[in-house]
């Protein structure tokens, strides 16, 4: 089977695998597997359990440039989108950061909800008082999202169908928070500048912007290995096809989540922060059997992409790695993790429009930290310290 002559390789980098062919190291094949390894700079919990594979993630590319591969209404990426937006409301426990929980806030933004909006649903059962709203490409979103909004008496909440590749119909300096998951999926990489200069202008001084992306997936399956890699050796077809070059010249780099944080800075966001979650989904875990069928609905999804002409595997060998992932995903020995990240950045405050370069010097680290809050107090302490020498002028002049 296709996972027991992947196991037999070792090394590093991309290894090629003939089904049809004794395993010997000079045979080369159509099934691309890129190893995880220590020294190639991925630590993992896993590098003590064995050879690590790429496993598929929520942020993995449905759109490349204006070409839109899934259609957001399939019914298996419905419920594929339903349930992200459930486990991740169980892994954080909260939909709010604990440090935002308590602050008051007028009005909150979700970026391109789920299908039943249940991260908007949640913040308005919390937050009462606030008004939350959410946006989507989709109509049929909006009204499934209203519909549980209504049941659930949820008389805050609002959602609109606009898409975010235009201007966002909110007046400046009108929101709080701005919050979006996993929205590198669906968003053409050209449009991210666009989107981030968006939320600056919509955010209130001392907003802030909140976003959650997967910057990877592994596991110990070696079939979903070979899937991830011919998803993505596909798109990467599909990049250099509608980006033609200069003979000899390489294409334009596709952007990655973790470019993030540099682009909140380069857009006008300070203190800005990122903060790592693991996401386990190990064979013995509560999202255990919901990752199954994750990666299920996924890869029914993408075999399109990736069993065509030109693609890297045939549907044969397609079918063969994608039944043989099911059977290593039940195994007892499974391990599978999720490397979510979280990355903030704060609208400065006061007088200052934009930072200067020094400012977030520095600031881009995978650590939390405080602070934002504490910038926030400081530029308000300065801010009381003007008035002060003001209105004693006005004294004396009285």
């Amino acid at each position: 089977m296709t996972s027991q002559l992947l196991r037999k390789q070792s090394g590093q980098g991309l290894h090629y695998l003939d089904k049809n062919e004794p395993l010997t190291p000079s045979r080369v094949s159509r099934t691309l597997v890129p190893l995880f390894h220590e020294d190639m700079g991925y630590p993992s919990p896993l590098a003590s359990e064995g050879t690590l594979y790429p496993f598929y993630t929520p942020s993995d590319p449905l759109v490349v440039d204006e070409e839109v591969l899934v259609s957001p209404v399939h019914p298996l990426e419905w419920r594929r989108r339903t349930q992200q937006a459930r486990m991740l409301l169980q892994h954080f426990h909260a939909p709010l950061p604990e440090h935002h929980e308590s602050v008051p806030m007028a009005r909150i933004l979700e970026l391109s909800i789920d299908p039943h909006g249940e991260w908007l649903r949640q913040v308005a059962s919390l937050k009462p008082d606030t008004h939350v709203i959410g946006i989507t490409s989709q109509q049929m979103y909006a009204r499934q999202a209203t519909f549980f909004a209504a049941v659930q008496r949820c008389h805050n909440m609002h959602v609109q169908v606009c898409p975010l590749s235009l201007p966002l119909p909110f007046p400046a300096e009108s929101l709080n928070l701005i919050h979006g998951s996993f929205i590198y999926a669906s968003l053409p990489e050209h449009l991210w500048p666009l989107l981030l200069e968006e939320c600056f202008r919509l955010l209130r001084p001392g907003g802030v912007l909140h976003l959650l992306e997967c910057g990877r997936g592994e596991s110990t399956s070696a079939a979903a290995g070979a899937l991830c890699a011919a998803y993505r050796h596909s798109l990467e077809l599909r990049r250099n096809a509608s980006r033609p070059s200069i003979p000899g010249a390489r294409t334009v780099r596709a952007f990655q989540p973790e470019h993030l944080p540099t682009r909140l800075a380069k857009t006008g966001f300070i203190a800005v922060e990122q903060q790592e979650s693991l996401l386990d989904f190990s064979a013995g875990t509560p999202f255990h059997g919901t990752l199954r069928d994750q990666a299920d609905d996924f890869f029914q999804l993408v075999a399109p992409l990736c069993t065509h002409h030109t693609a890297p595997l045939s549907l044969e060998d397609y079918q063969r790695a994608y039944h043989e992932m099911q059977l290593e995903l039940l195994e007892t020995t499974f391990r599978g993790y999720w490397h979510l990240c979280i990355i903030r950045g704060y609208k400065p405050s006061g007088r200052l429009s934009r930072p200067i370069a020094s400012m977030h010097r520095g600031q881009l680290s995978s650590h939390i930290r405080l602070q934002p809050c504490s910038l926030l107090t400081m530029q308000e302490e300065a801010q009381q310290h003007e008035q002060v020498p003001s209105e004693e002028a006005d004294n004396r002049e009285d």
